[in-house]
């Protein structure tokens, strides 16, 4: 099985409201071979929703470009998704890239100025403390 990202198999979860939809990954999912995720929604946090960067590491704060803090969703939708893969024989996970959730070494970096930063979103660190194999919709395997 592959955890990937629900937004990328074409469902309406993204904040803002739509996908990322890629078609190669639409068709794992409707083999029946992947287990779909999207920490942010696990979180409680609503679709549409405002778009929310980490701004601070210590304290970890994830904050919405309206200034509404997010953390808790954010922490506890990441500990959703991760129950939910190690319920599953998942041999890798394939992930929404830049998401302050699912970016895997790069998101954005706070400013909500679309730059780009070296670091992992929240659900992504939580998958490297447990092991698991990290892809985004960038680079995976059998990416045509």
């Amino acid at each position: 099985m592959i955890g990937i990202s629900k937004c990328l198999c074409g469902y309406d979860c993204t904040y803002r409201g739509d996908s990322n939809r890629i078609e190669e990954l639409e068709l794992i999912d409707k083999k029946g071979e992947a287990v779909l995720i999207c920490p942010e929604v696990l979180g409680g946090l609503s679709i549409p929703r405002d778009p929310a960067e980490i701004v601070s590491e210590d304290p970890l704060c994830v904050q919405t470009i309206n200034g509404k803090n997010v953390t808790k969703e954010y922490v506890e939708g990441a500990q959703k998704a991760l129950d939910i893969l190690k319920a599953y024989d998942i041999d890798y996970v394939i992930l929404k890239s830049r998401s302050p959730s699912c970016g895997l070494n790069h998101i954005y970096d706070g400013s909500f100025s679309h730059r780009v930063i070296d670091a992992d979103g929240i659900f992504v660190r939580l998958l490297k403390k447990e092991g698991y194999k990290i892809y985004t919709e960038e680079k995976y395997p059998g990416k045509l």
